[in-house]
């Protein structure tokens, strides 16, 4: 396809991850557990080690924002706990690269995607997983929002990104960190409701199928019951990213009271494709160039 191999080694990473959220995987790992979850997030944490990212664009559902999409723009990203009463805390503080999540913002604007840049900080969505799969590795992060906005503009998102991350010369991957059921009431009070377990099921069976479209048709009274974390928008951002219904690899899966999380792999076409998206993304070229000229980007 005359693609050299150094070209093919700048671009988007292979491989996407669906990753847990849950705080008391640490727990778990503290307490020198041995849980498949644990076990299948070191196994893909040994995956990304012989092919690492300079960069990770983790989307995190605990960050939801009622209007645009936002990119956090910060050079450096401070812990935001948002959990309570586990005894331990996840702290990764991190590095951003402003100059690249400014670039993304406008890329996101070419594409018609309403998004904006912020200054947050950095969640469980985004600290869990990256405990798990990087240690203190310090590979730069940019942590990415959900906004309330149909499933059609969460796609649209989702393939601004991969355009972005296929045009970028740095190695990319792109994390969502989050779960599939999340009723806190319950998790709170240590319920067990029967629908999160049905619910979570559902969804990884969908994932695992590729059958994306059977998340539209999930019963309602099952959505009422086991409310889905971030109404599943997380997963429309995924799917959009991913630019076709691919199957996903689901590797593990938790489930807590109230609450449940699955581990889950998708392998992404080849660097073919990702030329196509590079000749196809000059107006992610255009707002690279504008950030680098902006001297507030960095």
């Amino acid at each position: 396809c005359g693609i050299t191999e150094a070209a093919a080694r700048t671009m988007r990473h292979p491989l996407v991850l669906l990753v847990p959220s849950l705080p008391t995987l640490v727990l778990d790992e503290h307490r020198g557990h041995r849980t498949p979850m644990l076990d299948a997030l070191a196994g893909a944490a040994e995956a990304l080690g012989s092919d690492p990212p300079d960069v990770v664009l983790a989307l995190t559902a605990r960050w939801e924002t009622e209007g645009p999409f936002q990119v956090d723009v910060g050079a450096r990203h401070r812990t935001l706990t948002d959990y309570t009463g586990l005894g331990v805390e996840v702290r990764y503080d991190c590095s951003g690269r402003p100059a690249l999540a400014r670039a993304l913002v406008a890329a996101g604007h070419a594409a018609g995607v309403r998004v904006g840049p912020a200054q947050r900080g950095v969640d469980s969505g985004v600290t869990v997983p990256m405990h798990f799969l990087f240690g203190r590795s310090g590979v730069a992060v940019v942590p990415l929002s959900v906004a309330d906005a149909d499933a059609a503009a969460c796609r649209a998102w989702g393939a601004a990104i991969a355009k972005f991350a296929a045009w970028r010369p740095e190695r990319i991957l792109f994390v969502v960190g989050g779960v599939l059921s999340h009723d806190e009431h319950a998790w709170n009070f240590k319920r067990i409701v029967p629908e999160t377990a049905t619910l979570d099921e559902q969804v990884m069976q969908a994932l695992g199928d590729g059958d994306w479209e059977g998340l539209h048709h999930l019963p309602q009274r099952l959505l009422a019951r086991a409310h889905p974390q971030a109404g599943l928008r997380h997963l429309e951002v995924l799917r959009g990213y991913l630019g076709a219904d691919l199957r996903g690899q689901v590797l593990a899966y938790e489930a807590q009271p109230g609450i449940g999380a699955a581990l889950v792999s998708f392998s992404m076409p080849g660097v073919a494709a990702d030329a196509e998206l590079r000749n196809a993304a000059p107006a992610a070229e255009d707002a690279d160039e504008q950030a680098a000229e902006d001297p507030a980007a960095e």
